[in-house]
C-alpha cells in the first residue's frame, strides 16, 4: 500500500475523532453571566488538552489495528506520520482555544454594553423626573407667591400707602411668568389645564388690582379692593387641585384626593 494512501487514511481518522469534539465546543454552556464565561474558558482548556492527548492515542491505536505490519512502511515513517498528526492536533487545538476565547470575550463585551445602555436609560429617565419635579415645585411656589403678593398689596391699599407691596407684586408676577414658560415645555396636559385656570384668575385679579391702585382713596375704592380680595381668596382651592395633580404625577401620592374635582 502506498505511503500517501496510508497517510491520508491516518489523517482522515484523526479528523473523524476530533470533529465531534470540535463541534461540541462550539455550543455555548448553559450557565448564565460571568460564571458562564469562566466555565467556558476553563472547559475549553481542559477539553482541548484532552483532545490532543486522546486524539493522538486513538490514532496510534487505530493505525496499529488497521495496519499491524505498518502498512508497508518503516517504523521511522510511521513515527513521522504519528508525529505530524500530533503536531497538527496541537496546532488545531491552539486555534480552537483562541477562537473560543475570543467568543467568550465577545460575550463579556456584549453583556457590558447591555449594562451600560440600561444604566444610561435609567439615568436619562431620572434626569427627566428631576427636571419635572423642579418645574412643578417652582410653578406651584411662584403661583402661590403671586397670589399672596397681590393680597398683601390689596390689604396695604386699604390701609393707605402700598409702594413696597406694589414692587413685590411686580417681582412675583415676573417669576410666575417665567415658571409658566418652563412648564409649558415639559408639564403634562392635565397640569397645564389646571394651571391655566389658576393663571386666568390671577391675571383677572391683577388687572382689577392695578385699576384700583390708580384711583384716589374713597369708599368706592375700598369696595373694589374687597372685590379683588374676593377674587384671590378662592384661588387657594384651585392651587390645591394643581398641587394634588402634580404630586400624583411625581409619584409622591398614589391617587388624587377624594375632594379633587377637575
Amino acid at each position: 500500500m502506498a505511503v500517501k494512501q496510508v497517510a491520508a487514511d491516518f489523517g482522515m481518522h484523526a479528523l473523524t475523532l476530533s470533529g465531534p469534539t470540535i463541534t461540541g465546543l462550539r455550543r455555548p454552556l448553559d450557565v448564565p453571566g460571568e460564571l458562564s464565561n469562566r466555565c467556558t474558558r476553563s472547559t475549553y482548556r481542559g477539553v482541548n488538552g484532552g483532545l490532543r492527548a486522546c486524539s493522538l492515542l486513538s490514532v496510534q491505536q487505530w493505525f496499529l489495528a488497521e495496519y499491524p505490519s505498518g502498512g508497508g512502511m518503516s517504523g521511522a515513517t510511521v513515527s513521522l506520520i504519528v508525529a505530524i498528526v500530533g503536531v497538527l492536533g496541537t496546532l488545531a487545538s491552539t486555534v480552537i482555544t483562541q477562537a473560543l476565547s475570543q467568543r467568550a470575550r465577545l460575550r463579556e463585551l456584549e453583556q457590558a454594553e447591555r449594562v451600560r445602555v440600561a444604566e444610561q436609560k435609567a439615568s436619562a429617565e431620572q434626569r427627566k423626573v428631576d427636571q419635572l419635579r423642579s418645574c412643578y415645585v417652582q410653578l406651584n411656589a411662584r403661583a402661590r407667591h403671586y397670589r399672596d403678593a397681590m393680597l398683601a398689596h390689596a390689604y396695604a391699599l386699604k390701609l393707605g400707602s402700598a409702594d413696597t407691596e406694589a414692587v413685590e407684586v411686580s417681582t412675583a408676577r415676573r417669576a410666575q411668568r417665567d415658571a409658566r414658560n418652563e412648564a409649558q415645555m415639559i408639564a403634562s396636559e392635565e397640569v397645564l389645564t389646571v394651571e391655566n385656570r389658576v393663571n386666568l384668575q390671577l391675571t383677572f385679579a391683577y388687572r382689577h388690582l392695578m385699576e384700583v391702585a390708580r384711583e384716589p382713596e374713597s369708599s368706592a375704592r375700598l369696595t373694589q379692593l374687597d372685590h379683588v380680595i374676593g377674587l384671590l381668596d378662592p384661588l387657594i382651592e384651585k392651587l390645591e387641585h394643581m398641587q394634588a395633580l402634580m404630586r400624583v404625577e411625581l409619584g409622591v401620592a398614589q391617587e388624587l384626593p377624594v375632594w379633587y374635582d377637575p
